[in-house]
């Protein structure tokens, strides 16, 4: 299996590992994790524009109970450059927040989803920096 992460950030092709949806939600889930048990801030995620890979990693993140930002600033963000290879930059997350990721998603512990009301929630976000 390829590396998935190169510093701070995940390239490849959309649908192919390591951007497959079910490997972004799955990223997007283990950086809601972190950021609530590392951080222990409330989780909020920026994606700059929605395609495939932001919202896969959007969904997963709202499964951990997370808030999505379209636009506009969180704890997290994540940018997407498109091109030939996609380079997916994950903001707000240092090299060993990413050894952390690679723990949460690699180790044996399964990751905890929530269900119902505590699922997160995608909030549109305008200019005036009020959802």
């Amino acid at each position: 299996m390829n590396k998935v992460f190169e510093g701070t950030t995940i390239r490849g092709t959309p649908g192919l590992y390591p951007l497959t949806a079910e490997n972004l939600f799955r990223i997007g889930l283990a950086i809601s994790l972190l950021i609530q048990v590392d951080r222990e801030e409330a989780p909020i995620l920026s994606i700059d524009s929605p395609d495939f890979v932001t919202l896969s990693i959007a969904v997963g993140f709202m499964n951990g109970g997370g808030t999505v930002r379209v636009g506009g600033s969180g704890g997290v963000g994540v940018v997407c450059e498109r091109g030939a290879e996609w380079v997916v930059h994950l903001e707000g997350i240092s090299e060993e927040d990413i050894r952390k990721l690679e723990i949460i998603l690699f180790g044996r512990t399964p990751m905890p989803r929530k269900t119902g009301s505590d699922i997160g929630r995608l909030e549109p976000w305008t200019q005036s920096g009020k959802p």
